[in-house]
């Protein structure tokens, strides 16, 4: 049902999430800055950071102190290849292959191969009108992601204040996301979808255009940023896979397998353009996305609304699947 899909996912994001608490404890031990001395200048500040911030396309004159040295790149660097190498031993070793579950069988039934499989996911968002619907919004999880990782880090934290202080901010970010992700589970149940994505979308709107007008010159500031940023990553990354569990029954392959091309463009966006963009126009331009991913997610509310009634209070439909038959692809 529903409910059970944002719960679960809920349960498994907020695990999937505290990758920003372990990794950057270990980043901010391999890091820790010697002394709280800055050589950033007020007029280097405001001239330079925050929402005027490019990204330097050669390396700087050197003048700058608060850079890692090779031996701590090398060490956090090692750190996490160990990790890399050792999670999937782990699964290797310990998890249950899915052949005994009936994966095999499954496969063997559908008999699809790569190629249709691939074909099957265009055909899928070609044929289907939520799905063309619900692609913005999709994007928007891997452009925001993308942009606290890349553009908000740099021009916010690293610029300032210096890259060994990245991973205080993101461990906040992380710690705020993995409670939020368990707890708008349970939320949504009780108010509906509506009010927890519009609260999601205006947390976003409103991190953005303040840090648009806002020069990074108190820090205590930007720990709240990272909250509410991360409060609205919560329901993005659970809410978002829980609606595609719910719009898309009997069709999940296709659908999942455009949820992550669609986040992943969404990823690869952010990046291009944080570095290519200056950053106060990069936000402009997430104003306008993140506008219009939500008009399209209200349309989706809008039509399942006139097919059911009340669509967007949990459970619709008398606790039944909220699926719109009528939209369901072929492929």
């Amino acid at each position: 049902s529903s409910g059970i899909n944002a719960e679960y996912g809920g349960i498994f994001f907020m695990l999937f999430q505290t990758w920003g608490i372990w990794g950057n404890i270990v980043s901010v031990t391999v890091l820790a800055p010697k002394d709280d001395q800055t050589d950033r200048t007020q007029d280097y500040i405001d001239q330079t950071c925050g929402a005027e911030y490019v990204v330097p396309k050669e390396k700087e004159d050197g003048n700058s102190t608060d850079g890692p040295s090779l031996t701590q790149v090398y060490t956090l660097a090692g750190i996490y290849l160990f990790f890399a190498l050792v999670g999937p031993t782990l699964i290797l070793l310990f998890l249950d292959p899915l052949s005994n579950y009936g994966e095999d069988e499954r496969r063997e039934h559908e008999g699809k191969s790569g190629f249709q499989l691939l074909m099957a996911t265009f055909s899928h968002f070609i044929n289907n009108k939520y799905q063309m619907l619900i692609t913005p919004l999709t994007i928007w999880s891997g452009l925001e992601q993308g942009w606290f990782g890349a553009s908000f880090t740099a021009a916010y934290i690293k610029c300032p204040i210096g890259i060994q202080y990245i991973g205080y901010f993101v461990i906040v970010y992380a710690t705020t996301d993995a409670f939020c992700s368990i707890t708008f589970g349970y939320l949504l149940k009780k108010v509906g979808r509506v009010p927890v994505f519009t609260m999601a979308t205006a947390l976003n709107f409103v991190v953005i255009f303040v840090l648009m007008h806002w020069t990074p010159t108190t820090h205590s500031y930007l720990y709240l940023f990272a909250v509410m940023w991360g409060m609205s990553d919560a329901v993005w990354q659970t809410q978002i896979n829980a609606f595609y569990g719910v719009i898309f029954v009997g069709f999940e392959e296709p659908a999942f397998a455009n949820y992550r091309l669609w986040e992943s463009m969404g990823f690869l966006c952010a990046y291009l353009l944080s570095n290519n963009l200056k950053l106060k126009v990069f936000m402009w331009i997430m104003l306008g996305w993140l506008g219009s991913s939500y008009l399209g997610y209200a349309m989706i509310e809008v039509l399942e609304r006139k097919r059911v009634g009340r669509c967007s209070i949990y459970p619709c439909n008398g606790g039944k699947s909220d699926v719109a038959p009528e939209t369901t692809s072929k492929a």
